[in-house]
């Protein structure tokens, strides 16, 4: 993994590649799944699809590949295919990488509690008036 915001390298398809999280990757994700910009959120409520972690994986990849010249060896299907030797760790190293990212300079969690504890604490009613 490459520590620098909104990036991730993972081994995908016997070599190490890179994803890219930035304003790129939300538009090829959104166009991927045929999704407003304001749905992203919707995507991954109530737990995440097959369909979006492999959209969430070649999105960040293509958009990499894409910002960089490089020659793409891959499609959405064959990104499927690697996602099957993928480790659960590897996934989430992925998804922490892509909630670091900004859309239009806003940070994003795409409703994805990050400290749930916190938020409970947050979340408590007011004080009674006496």
């Amino acid at each position: 993994m490459n520590s620098k915001r909104g990036y991730y390298t993972a081994n995908l398809g016997g070599k190490d590649r890179v994803m890219r999280f930035n304003m790129n990757f939300w538009a090829e994700f959104c166009d991927v799944l045929e999704i407003k910009l304001e749905n992203i959120g919707d995507v991954f409520d109530g737990g995440v699809s097959l369909s979006a972690i492999r959209a969430l994986v070649y999105s960040g990849l293509v958009t990499f590949d894409r910002e960089n010249n490089n020659k793409t060896d891959y499609n959405i299907y064959t990104v499927g295919s690697w996602l099957d030797e993928m480790e659960a760790e590897e996934l989430t190293g992925i998804v922490n990488a892509m909630m670091q990212s900004k859309i239009l300079g806003n940070d994003l969690n795409v409703g994805i509690s990050r400290n749930p504890d916190l938020e409970k604490k947050t979340k408590a009613a007011p004080p009674k008036k006496e």
